[in-house]
């Protein structure tokens, strides 16, 4: 190869990676002016948006969303889907709240019980996709069912009580540190925590190649099973976390703690830039799209929308923004492909 052709080669390959940086920032800016101009037009149509009450309310509410979306995206990046993520939060946070209530004298140290059984139930679709080589699609909407089943086998018609939980669980997630709600700050280390993973750490780099190109990652001597294992286990980590503190958030918890929260949490992840198709997506932008689908609900509520104009808008979202990661990814390769053939001619 000729000193013009490596040389061309390599402005492509810079020029790629640059405009793909590009592509991801233009995504988190999206997200973050729609925010914007939901909060304006929210202002505009309602008299009690903007107070401070209802920003903590906005506060609270996304604040778990927030973690269950880190969880979903970590499985999104690697080009799978976890559809059973709101039966873990379900299961998770019912067996914590129904061990709290039967052991009074527990203390916080009950959330690592949370954490082995959100991890465990990650590690069964871990197990399915990465080595039992299902379609991601079918085998957590399978587990959804399961472990959705196995909360009613356990719970056998009974709820937790708000009166039966330690006066701690229902304390602790609505106490206030500076002013700021602890629930926030929570969901605030856990963005920190998984983005500093994902960017940094030589493991999470993985999930974005592996999310990228599955085949090229295993080519090139990646343990792609062992990845998207792990990536399993993860998201059923956070998704365990997330069910101990809406359980605790709730007071009451019931058998059907978190159902629908796959599809909120997905709605998060590909609004907040995480492109469907993996190997894309940052987490603060997941964050935001949580925001946003919080924001919403919220705005919504105050005007007095109906449950099905809410479910609506958010579906409508999904689909949205799908479509532009899409068009977008389509064009991001398009460019991609010119830019090589020039290379190459050079």
């Amino acid at each position: 190869m000729s000193t013009t052709t490596a040389n061309g080669a390599v402005r492509s390959q810079t020029g790629g990676r640059n405009l793909a940086n590009l592509a991801l920032r233009l995504r988190v800016t999206g997200v973050l002016v729609f925010l914007i101009l939901l909060c304006i037009f929210f202002s505009l149509t309602t008299s009690t948006f903007f107070q401070a009450q209802n920003a903590r309310i906005i506060a609270f509410n996304a604040a778990i969303l927030v973690i269950a979306a880190c969880a979903e995206a970590i499985v999104v990046l690697t080009r799978n889907l976890d559809l059973s993520i709101g039966a873990t939060m379900g299961l998770a946070g019912y067996v914590t709240a129904d061990f709290a209530a039967r052991n009074p004298g527990i203390g916080p140290e009950l959330v690592i019980l949370a954490l082995v059984l959100g991890a465990l139930l990650g590690l069964v679709n871990g197990l399915l996709v990465s080595y039992g080589k299902l379609p991601s699609i079918i085998a957590t909407l399978g587990t959804m069912s399961v472990y959705r089943g196995i909360t009613y086998i356990y719970a056998r018609g009974q709820q937790v009580t708000a009166t039966q939980l330690p006066p701690w669980m229902l304390k602790g997630v609505d106490a206030m540190v500076f002013g700021i709600p602890s629930l926030v700050l929570v969901a605030v280390f856990t963005v920190a925590l998984v983005a500093f993973f994902l960017h940094y750490a030589p493991l999470g780099r993985t999930i974005y190649a592996v999310g990228s190109n599955p085949a090229a990652g295993h080519f090139y001597g990646l343990r792609t099973d062992r990845i998207v294992l792990f990536a399993y286990v993860f998201c059923g980590t956070l998704a365990g976390l997330a069910g101990f503190l809406y359980a605790a958030r709730v007071g009451t918890v019931t058998v059907i703690l978190a159902s629908g929260w796959e599809m909120t949490a997905l709605a998060a992840v590909v609004i907040g830039g995480v492109s469907i198709l993996g190997g894309s997506g940052n987490i603060v932008g997941v964050a935001i799209g949580a925001l946003v689908l919080a924001t919403i609900d919220n705005g919504l509520v105050l005007m007095g929308m109906p449950e099905f104009w809410r479910m609506f808008i958010q579906g409508t979202a999904i689909v949205l923004a799908v479509t532009v990661d899409s068009l977008i990814e389509g064009r991001i390769q398009a460019i991609f492909k010119g830019k090589r053939r020039l290379g190459q001619q050079q």
